[in-house]
């Protein structure tokens, strides 16, 4: 359960995640692109009267987003409680503590070393690799409020740095067959078709009144949204075929 299962000099080998970027690829640009389109236009709707709202539509814009420049750098209380926009509030009290007060020194000077004005498809590798202090912040996250928060970890690096790391749980996990490392299974994609880049931010434009939201979450959300109601991966089949891994 790690963001990067990769050695330290290594660039991950865009063949090992070739099943999820064909997975990728259909929901962006696609048999699935449309479901995407209206998956975005779901999720972030602002309407009751057209149809349900999801809380984590407010995720990355809560108290001015995360990574705002006067608060980029530490977690507040205000990151801790959009966690539980996206379901995380078991032992919360616990990681607030943890995040904001015991340790909020060494998470502060990680923090400043993990670059806040650009995104995934603009980076080397080097920003994810295990020996960065990406990844030594992750596994630091992971023990605040328990053992192995590695769900909450992902979510909170993604509160502060949205265009450069992606939220992360077990249903996404699952719908993309478990890949080693979610960071280079995206950034893989991203960096061996820039057009995928222009791809994404074309479906965010067509969903509407989300430009401010970064690709990843767009990305993260079509994912999420396709893992709950599974339409498309129904159509998949083996994780061997050109059709892409099985949830």
């Amino acid at each position: 359960m790690t963001p990067t299962g990769i050695a330290v000099q290594d660039v991950p080998d865009v063949e090992s995640y070739r099943p999820q970027h064909q997975f990728l690829d259909q929901c962006v640009r696609g048999d699935g692109r449309t479901d995407s389109v209206r998956a975005l236009q779901r999720y972030f709707n602002q309407d009751p009267t057209v149809g349900g709202l999801y809380a984590g539509r407010g995720f990355e814009r809560f108290d001015s987003g995360g990574d705002a420049a006067a608060v980029r750098d530490q977690i507040t209380a205000a990151d801790v409680l959009a966690l539980t926009f996206l379901s995380i509030t078991d032992r919360l009290p616990q990681v607030a503590l943890a995040v904001t007060v015991a340790n909020a020194d060494r998470i502060t000077d990680l923090l400043r070393q993990i670059p806040a004005d650009v995104t995934m498809h603009e980076v080397g590798w080097a920003v994810y690799a295990p020996d960065s202090p990406a990844s030594e912040l992750w596994r630091f996250l992971k023990q605040c409020g328990g053992k192995d928060r590695w769900v909450a970890a992902n979510k909170l690096l993604a509160r502060k740095r949205p265009h450069l790391l992606p939220v992360y749980d077990s249903k996404v996990q699952a719908l993309l067959n478990r890949p080693d490392s979610i960071w280079a299974c995206l950034w893989t994609w991203f960096d061996s078709d820039p057009s995928r880049t222009v791809a994404v931010a074309e479906l965010r434009s067509e969903a509407g009144g989300i430009e401010d939201i970064s690709l990843l979450r767009c990305v993260d959300v079509i994912l999420w949204m396709q893992a709950m109601s599974g339409s498309l991966s129904r159509r998949r089949t083996d994780p061997t075929t050109t059709n892409g891994p099985t949830s």
